[in-house]
């Protein structure tokens, strides 16, 4: 319990609570402990949780109508989730996914909720917080609906390599993977990243991927 108060001093929002509340949150945590591949919620669940990410990592998916994966954002170590059950009773719009092996820590809304109403300026900062990630998946959406899938390649790749001083990164993502980011088949992706390699864009092996042309990238994303 020590130790889960001091990840805690950490974390967004719970950060700034004193360590007394800290130190209740994690009395009142629920542990566990996730394999690659399974899911904390479902999307179409009602689930009035919040989470706490100690490590490992999980996706954010949403599962399209003709049952597609879409990933709008990953969770890291020391990340927050409320989900949205959580303030209307409603079912969750995408799913939680571990991606690797996760150690998670969750608290119903029953046991946090007295701890929230000491603070509101959190429950502030929060609504500010799902209103951001609102936004966000509607430009991600948007992108998917609109961008061609080498577009929406080249701004994934993009963001591999956000340093503009990075030319070689690691290729930790499967073809399986970055198909689902960008809404596509794994087939459709390894041609289109051959095709980036036979124009002298970039190279890409089975642990590394290199930018030789960040500008061809930057111009195959069309403008909203």
């Amino acid at each position: 319990m020590n130790d889960l108060t001091k990840k805690l001093a950490n974390a967004e929002f719970f950060g700034k609570f004193p360590k007394s509340d800290r130190a209740e949150l994690a009395k009142l945590a629920i542990p566990r402990r996730l394999q690659a591949g399974e899911y904390p919620c479902f999307q179409g669940n009602i689930w009035p949780n919040v989470l706490f990410l100690a490590n490992g990592r999980l996706d954010w998916s949403m599962l399209s109508v003709a049952g597609k994966e879409h990933i709008l954002f990953s969770l890291s170590p020391n990340d927050v989730f409320w989900g949205h059950s959580i303030f209307d009773d409603k079912p969750m719009p995408a799913s939680l996914k571990a991606t690797e092996n996760s150690m998670i820590y969750r608290w119903e809304r029953e046991a946090i909720l007295p701890i929230l109403y000491r603070h509101p300026e959190t429950l502030w900062e929060v609504a500010g917080m799902l209103t951001g990630t609102m936004r966000k998946a509607r430009e991600i959406i948007y992108g998917l609906a609109f961008q061609p899938v080498a577009g929406r390649l080249a701004s994934l790749l993009l963001e591999r390599f956000s340093d503009p001083d990075d030319i070689s990164v690691e290729r930790d993502l499967t073809l399986h993977a970055i198909a689902s980011r960008v809404a596509s088949s794994p087939e459709v992706v390894c041609r289109v990243l051959h095709q980036f390699q036979r124009e002298g864009v970039l190279d890409v092996t089975r642990a590394t991927i290199t930018l030789h042309n960040r500008s061809a990238l930057v111009d195959m994303i069309e403008p909203e």
